[in-house]
């Protein structure tokens, strides 16, 4: 008689996963993952850290952590990996800000206003929004340097400091108005990493499509 592995079942599974996400993909990708893995899988346990600059690789090695949701410059070319989605980026302000009633900035406008940004650091006051000003002979003012979005989010609600953030973290109708920027900012593209130590996991197969499925709305 050949003995066949018990099938995976999410609603009875204990299961202690481990992720690395930045601040920006705990609110983006993380956020409505555990939504859905709450609901189908309520005993499954997930610990979310966040990442350390060039060891993933090795933290999937380990098996210190299970899914890295990086970028793509960030993946080794021996792991496992799938595209989420491409980001773009949108002007973001408070509803209150002068800004908001125009449905279309100039780029006179835009540099006219103090900005915020997210940096790694926490001190960077230059970013790919400079980058993209810089080649068409511009410059804005850069005020506040934080390592939260969630905080900038509040500094934006509380203050006339406008920013450029990744739009998914942007929900319309919590005091925050955005606009598309009056320059061509370079998005990015979001993956999830993967050991081939889990690979063929029935329990990581089905956590790893429950985070694609979450990430693609």
């Amino acid at each position: 008689m050949i003995l066949r592995p018990e099938e995976f079942d999410p609603a009875t599974s204990t299961l202690t996963a481990s992720l690395t996400a930045t601040d920006y993909a705990l609110q983006a990708i993380v956020l409505p993952f555990i939504a859905r893995l709450r609901l189908a899988a309520p005993n499954m346990r997930v610990a979310v850290r966040p990442p350390e600059d060039n060891h993933t690789q090795q933290q999937l090695e380990k098996g210190e952590i299970d899914i890295a949701i990086v970028t793509t410059y960030a993946i080794a070319p021996d792991l496992h990996a799938r595209t989420l989605y491409e980001e773009r980026y949108v002007c973001a302000m408070g509803a209150h800000h002068p800004l908001a009633n125009q449905q279309d900035l100039s780029l006179d406008d835009f540099c006219g206003w103090d900005h915020a940004l997210v940096s790694w650091s926490g001190s960077e006051f230059n970013g790919v929004t400079d980058t993209a000003l810089q080649k068409l002979g511009y410059q804005r003012r850069v005020s506040l340097s934080v390592q939260s979005f969630l905080f900038l989010k509040e500094v934006l609600r509380t203050t006339h400091l406008i920013t450029v953030v990744p739009a998914r973290l942007i929900v319309p109708g919590q005091g925050i108005t955005t606009r598309e920027p009056p320059l061509a900012v370079p998005g990015f593209t979001k993956v999830a990493a993967w050991h081939e130590r889990t690979h063929q996991d029935p329990a990581h197969q089905w956590l790893r499509e429950l985070l694609f499925q979450s990430s693609a709305g």
